[in-house]
């Protein structure tokens, strides 16, 4: 029952007060209540649907809580690994906490008629295109122009749940960690895109993860694990990674390739904490300040060699991660968002090198915020041109390569990398 409450307190946080998910936890709150609403929020349309066509009449705003209940309600019939009336019951009996009864009785016939009308009611509720997909509209239609021949395995990525993935550094034997996984009964298999990376049977603590607390192992999406290697690093190169927390690629720039200055800067210090937390556990060093990009290039008295501009986005490439996007996004935003990236990447250029690479990426899937960027302006500055990233994967673009999300490995990813000359 208590996980009930706790599910009911942070889906009214998202989805009413418009907060993100990682910012309405609390650090009481179970693992099973956040995995109710993580499954909640991957599964909103469809609920939502279900939980209207059951009642007789919408609930009011100030029912909200018996609202969410029900959606908590009907994924815990669906996808917890215990007899359906368990997860009615706790629900009928929650009513009482939320100083409620008289909802008792609507609980349960709800609950109780999903159970019975199921499979029809499923197939009559999945008709719509945001039950279909559990993508809003707006969203949908922009992923299905940019990616028609994707649409599925895009659709299918965004509501899976994903894997946990991490990166191994060199000094670790491929063979002997997996078998030192294996120990602690998890199966290890290796990634596609970068051979450090190894995909996890099932989620774990950190804490538990062989080689994590001297630094030898990091938790990282396969994606993001290339911008490392694109980078092009050499010794003895000043580097700027642009907007660095939680340091994640931070600290992969330096272990693949120590001999450099690293300067990582963020304007969200707390969030710098984790990445100076990571440099301790990683055993690397590097500059760390809190300031904007703008802010940062007044006051730089050097340029840089290489740049990563891991920009700003609406993360519509990690979807399976942060469902709480799809409710808080909105189509104005992506021309926002845009706009920023466009004068953030401006900045950027201004602080590289000639001769320099800047590596522009995202976790979006929108070609508005990724190819059309760099081709504007590539367009706009005559002394900027994209460079061959020489890779295989993902889909070629006009300026660079995207990765699409999958169900079972990787995230959804941009990259495209500038090259500075005369002018």
């Amino acid at each position: 029952m208590q996980t009930y409450i706790s599910s009911i307190r942070i889906l009214e946080s998202v989805i009413f007060q418009g907060k993100s998910l990682d910012n309405s936890f609390a650090p009481g709150d179970s693992p099973l209540s956040k995995q109710v609403c993580y499954g909640v929020l991957r599964d909103y349309y469809r609920l939502s649907s279900i939980v209207a066509s059951l009642l007789k009449k919408p609930l009011p705003a100030k029912h909200n809580d018996i609202f969410l209940l029900l959606l908590s309600g009907l994924y815990s019939v669906d996808s917890l690994r215990r007899p359906s009336y368990t997860s009615v019951n706790a629900a009928v009996q929650c009513t009482n906490k939320l100083h409620k009864s008289w909802a008792k009785g609507l609980v349960n016939a709800v609950l109780r008629n999903y159970i019975r009308k199921e499979s029809n009611l499923n197939e009559q509720i999945e008709t719509g295109t945001e039950q279909a997909t559990n993508l809003p509209d707006w969203l949908f239609q922009r992923i299905a122009n940019a990616w028609p021949d994707h649409i599925a395995p895009v659709i299918a990525a965004c509501r899976s749940e994903p894997p946990m993935t991490i990166r191994i550094t060199d000094n670790i034997e491929r063979e002997k960690y997996i078998q030192d996984l294996a120990e602690i009964d998890i199966v290890g298999r290796w990634g596609q895109l970068h051979d450090r990376a190894c995909y996890l049977s099932k989620p774990v603590s950190v804490d538990e993860l062989p080689g994590f607390s001297n630094g030898d192992v990091s938790v990282q999406d396969e994606a993001s694990q290339m911008a490392a290697i694109l980078l092009d690093l050499k010794p003895g190169q000043e580097v700027l990674d642009a907007c660095a927390a939680p340091g994640g690629k931070s600290c992969h720039i330096l272990q693949t390739c120590a001999d450099i200055k690293l300067t990582a800067i963020d304007k969200d210090a707390t969030r710098l904490k984790l990445l100076e937390s990571n440099l301790i556990r990683t055993k690397q060093n590097a500059t760390v300040l809190a300031c904007d990009l703008l802010d940062f290039k007044k006051e730089a008295v050097k340029g840089f060699d290489r740049i990563l501009l891991d920009a700003p986005c609406s993360a519509t490439g990690i979807i399976r991660r942060h469902p709480d996007i799809k409710l808080l996004r909105r189509d104005s935003d992506i021309d926002k968002l845009a706009a920023t990236q466009a004068k953030l990447l401006a900045v950027a250029w201004d602080l590289l090198n000639v001769g320099g690479k800047l590596l522009y990426s995202t976790c979006s899937i929108l070609p508005e915020e990724n190819e059309n960027i760099v081709a504007a302006f590539c367009q706009d500055n005559t002394n900027a041109f994209t460079e061959d990233l020489e890779q295989t994967w993902g889909l070629p673009t006009t300026t660079g390569r995207q990765l699409l999300p999958t169900a079972d490995t990787h995230d959804g990813f941009f990259y495209a990398r500038l090259v500075k000359k005369e002018l």
